[in-house]
């Protein structure tokens, strides 16, 4: 079996950003040759293998907090039984970590990838069902407690949306829930519209081998959603979060009984952002990195500085970082640097408090940006450093070896030829020294 990534490989960047610490070392990080959301990020980022890799597995960890927290919500403890379906799973950029809170006997994933089930099965140990392009033939024999489907509908036509609709609510237990995303209208470029029906599909996607008649890019509204999921599951209940997965893509809540009540399920689209150094020189601490609100699309009012349980300072002077943008490749969104520096607290004990930074979005509401251990901060941004200085230095190496390259060539030329053998010639009559 060929890989794009080994579990066993060491990464400088995938150790600075905690992928191998913690419970998430228990993870297995092997990634298929053929998977394609990692081969889409590559293509993405000009085959950066690097910067690819820490966007295909935070995806990935970041849609699977999501879900857990909707089955958190649903479940409470997971019932006797239990049994999930992640469908259309491709080759288990969510399963990797999904299976660290689910047993892998409990898990089920499908796909029309047959070498994606296949290689799910063998890495995670979970079960497959190879899917089908044509919902009335997908062969399941099992019902699901949670069925759950990240960037299927934002790919099918209108008469598959609806079928998939069906076919899968059919396979949901009673008590159960399903989970989809969709690209909401607000994604549509602009001078972009959709047509009264709600839905706009093209016939184009970042699959490399799925026919894009049957598998492109579909923008629907709310109106459009609702009215499919009556059609297929009628008297349930239905809960929109906009942007809820990956702060892009909006989420579907539906489950069975009517007139559910949702509003325990805390899922709220906040800013985001970097830290991308934190250093401690003489009891000043200095943090700098950036912030983006997708959601809002401004600069925040203000960051929080928090050392400890000691707000140290509040800062308002942001930047725009127009070169973070490529992050975020289909939105207009402005990330905004920062720069803080405040002196520690009185009494810091020697491994330092806990560093947290609060935001306080365009419209006022307040969430937690980043928090860690002092020294945990400064152990990440001295490895982050060293990547950045090993990237750097491999570069240099790079140039090097293209200017030898070129000095190589240039001498297997004529020109250089003759013009060796002409110094010769005025060697030979004492007319130069020159070499």
């Amino acid at each position: 079996m060929s890989l794009l990534f080994q579990t066993s490989e060491v990464n400088p960047l995938i150790t600075a950003l905690g992928f191998t610490s913690g419970r998430l070392a228990a993870a297995n990080l092997d990634v298929h040759a053929e998977d394609e959301m990692l081969l889409h990020y590559l293509n993405l980022h000009a085959n950066d293998r690097d910067q690819a890799l820490v966007l295909y597995f935070d995806s990935g960890r970041r849609i699977w907090e999501t879900l857990a927290t909707i089955l958190r919500w649903r479940f409470g403890e997971m019932p006797p039984g239990f049994q999930l379906l992640d469908f259309a799973s491709g080759y288990g950029r969510v399963t990797r970590w999904a299976v660290l809170d689910i047993p892998p006997e409990r898990f089920w994933v499908s796909d029309v990838y047959a070498g994606g089930v296949r290689f799910q099965e063998a890495a995670f140990g979970v079960h497959g069902i190879v899917s089908h392009a044509d919902p009335e033939q997908l062969a399941c024999a099992e019902t699901f407690d949670a069925i759950v489907v990240s960037s299927l509908f934002t790919h099918l036509p209108e008469t598959t949306f609806r079928s998939w609709l069906r076919r899968l609510w059919g396979l949901l237990r009673p008590g159960g829930v399903l989970v989809f995303s969709v690209h909401d209208r607000d994604l549509l470029l602009p001078g972009r519209e959709l047509p009264p029906a709600g839905f706009l599909f093209d016939a184009e996607s970042e699959s490399g081998s799925l026919s894009t008649e049957q598998y492109g890019t579909m923008w629907v509204d709310e109106a459009f959603v609702r009215r499919k999921v009556a059609e297929a599951a009628p008297g349930s209940s239905v809960h929109r979060v906009p942007r809820g997965m990956l702060r892009f893509q909006d989420l579907y809540v539906v489950v069975p009984e009517a007139g559910a009540d949702f509003s325990g399920l805390a899922l709220r689209v906040e800013p985001e952002g970097f830290v991308e150094h934190c250093s401690l020189i003489r009891g000043r601490l200095r943090l700098t990195g950036w912030v983006a609100d997708r959601a809002r699309r401004d600069a925040p009012r203000e960051l929080r500085l928090t050392m400890g349980s000691e707000t140290v300072l509040v800062h308002r002077d942001f930047v725009p970082r127009p070169e973070v943008g490529i992050l975020f490749p289909y939105e207009q969104v402005t990330p905004y640097g920062w720069d803080l520096a405040a002196e520690l607290p009185p009494g810091t004990e020697a491994a330092g408090p806990v560093v947290a930074l609060d935001v306080v979005d365009a419209a006022g509401g307040v969430s937690r940006l980043y928090e860690e251990p002092l020294h945990a901060a400064l152990l990440r941004s001295a490895r982050l450093d060293g990547y950045a200085l090993e990237v750097r230095a491999r570069k240099l190496r790079q140039e090097g070896d293209a200017l030898r390259a070129h000095i190589a060539g240039m001498e297997a030329s004529w020109f250089w030829k003759l013009r060796k053998a002409w110094f010769r010639v005025k060697r030979s009559l004492g007319l130069t020294r020159d070499t």
